[in-house]
């Protein structure tokens, strides 16, 4: 009966205490008391047990996939009767060379692609490990330790928090993924926990990095400022401020995804960045916007693709046509620190509980019960919600201020 090979993991091989442990074929794990280890292979000749150093194992060693590779060398001499170690000597084993951490970067980018709904998830995700990492991709693998990835942190954990986090987790998992196919082993030096929250400041110390947001004490009077405005750009960003919905939700929404008489707009899961179709109810205010942009022949076939919230040129509305607007206006906050102004006016202002606020914004968190108001009556519950929110941010506006906004071609 065949024996079994590679038996031992990259885990495994941190927590082997003192002997001799075996991946199969012959090639043996051998570590003393002292926590030293190195390879050994292992084979009968005219009788004899004899045995052939492959190099010490551990950081800086050998690691387990090249040393598989002279095992595998070292196998086939002795199985045509030859001398492994007569053979080694002759002939030295050529070792297999460890990957640089830039090759397995590129190569673990190329394995999550397809679970990522969009190319500039993609995209973010190549810049960081190729701009910010880029001290780090000539280095072997095995040899990125800890002070390497500080000195790649310590440049932007200051300046940059919320890109440095960021980065911080994603080299992590390139080398986890180097040390699963044997490149590494120990101890992960980008990890957080136990590790580099010991060197570097904390998230609560920094500035957060979050998205800029207006008290949602002011929202009423910007709300106010907008619906004196016949502009889209006007109108999206009042729907957006609405719904606390992201700006790409908004932006990207056509006609087919809005159902005005059940006062439902359902956002489909490849445009949601949680992955899941989302159904935002719309308050009666929401629903006032949707029909001053409203196109001529709404219940054609041919209008049901059309962006809700179209721009001057064809096709959706850009989101810098909102940052612009807030610009003009001198409003400081960003886009979509008004998901943020939300949350808060929820959570100190009004007494709906904090699922039903979270369930809104469309975040994946929480335990059993929280994920259960993304079911049956959760609709309901955030329609009271957003109709409160609408209440609220429209306090110190008149609706009579809101006016069609005249369609591209018609008069």
């Amino acid at each position: 009966m065949a024996r079994t090979l590679n038996r031992l993991t990259s885990k495994q091989l941190e927590s082997l205490g003192p002997g001799r442990h075996a991946d199969g074929g012959g090639l043996y794990l051998d570590r003393d008391s002292s926590g030293r280890s190195r390879w050994i292979f292992m084979w009968k000749r005219d009788g004899k047990r004899r045995e052939m150093g492959l190099g010490a194992a551990g950081k800086g060693g050998v690691g387990l996939a090249k040393v598989r590779v002279a095992a595998e060398a070292a196998r086939e001499v002795a199985k045509a009767g030859g001398d492994p170690i007569e053979a080694r000597d002759a002939v030295p084993v050529e070792p297999v060379p460890v990957p640089t951490f830039g090759e397995v970067a590129d190569e673990f980018l190329a394995s999550l692609s397809p679970q990522w709904r969009n190319e500039k998830h993609r995209a973010q995700w190549a810049m960081t490990l190729k701009t910010y990492a880029k001290p780090l991709r000539p280095l072997p693998v095995d040899r990125v330790d800890t002070p390497a990835v500080l000195e790649v942190l310590q440049s932007i954990w200051l300046a940059k928090p919320e890109t440095a986090s960021r980065l911080r987790g994603r080299i992590e998992r390139v080398l986890d993924a180097a040390k699963a196919k044997g490149f590494r082993i120990g101890e992960n030096p980008a990890r957080w926990r136990g590790h580099l929250d010991h060197l570097l400041p904390k998230r609560q110390k920094l500035t957060r990095g979050h998205h800029a947001a207006m008290p949602y004490g002011e929202v009423s009077d910007l709300v106010a400022s907008l619906r004196q405005r016949d502009a889209v750009a006007a109108q999206a960003l009042e729907f957006l401020i609405l719904t606390a919905a992201r700006s790409g939700e908004v932006l990207g929404a056509t006609w087919a995804e809005i159902d005005l008489k059940a006062k439902i707009w359902t956002v489909p899961a490849e445009r949601m960045k949680a992955g899941r179709e989302h159904r935002v109810p719309l308050s009666a205010r929401a629903v006032t916007v949707l029909e001053a942009v409203m196109p001529l022949a709404l219940s054609a076939a041919e209008n049901a693709e059309m962006p809700v919230f179209p721009g001057q040129k064809g096709g959706a509305l850009s989101g810098m046509s909102l940052a612009m607007l807030l610009r003009r206006m001198k409003v400081t906050t960003t886009v979509h620190g008004f998901r943020s102004s939300f949350r808060d006016w929820a959570g100190e202002a009004s007494s709906f509980p904090r699922e039903v606020a979270e369930a809104a914004l469309a975040h994946n968190v929480g335990d059993a019960t929280e994920r259960a108001y993304r079911r049956g009556d959760a609709l309901e519950k955030r329609r009271k919600l957003m109709e409160a929110w609408a209440g609220y941010v429209g306090a110190r506006a008149s609706a009579s201020n809101i006016r069609p906004f005249p369609q591209r071609g018609v008069r």
